[in-house]
């Protein structure tokens, strides 16, 4: 991904994480999302050490953004964050793709209580 579709600094991260708009949440991926101004995306992709060495979550990341380009999310106008989880592992590249798929899909539709 090029440098202005991600989120890169601590303070960006945390102005979406702090919005609490969960887009998907369970037990592979956790997307959080908040409206920008710009008009494409950027996201943060943010995996624990919990989840293996280094090579695991650089794998992980890699195939987040893979799956990130397979979608058509990149010309919406919000910032991401994409928390992987320790059933991210567990799943295939399929599956995982198919989750942040139907996550992207919830991106522009209104929450309970918010008027469209």
């Amino acid at each position: 991904m090029k440098k202005e579709f991600r989120l890169r600094k601590a303070s960006d991260f945390k102005a979406v994480l702090d919005q609490r708009h969960p887009a998907e949440k369970n037990r592979s991926v956790s997307v959080f999302y908040a409206p920008n101004t710009l008009a494409h995306v950027r996201i943060g992709i943010s995996v624990s050490s919990k989840l293996g060495d280094a090579v695991t979550r650089v794998r992980i990341r890699r195939q987040i953004r893979a799956q990130i380009n397979e979608t058509d999310v990149l010309t919406k106008p919000f910032d991401i964050v994409i928390i992987a989880r320790p059933g991210y592992l567990e799943n295939s590249y399929q599956e995982n793709l198919a989750i942040l798929k139907d996550a992207f899909t919830r991106l522009s539709l209104p929450q309970k209580g918010e008027k469209a």
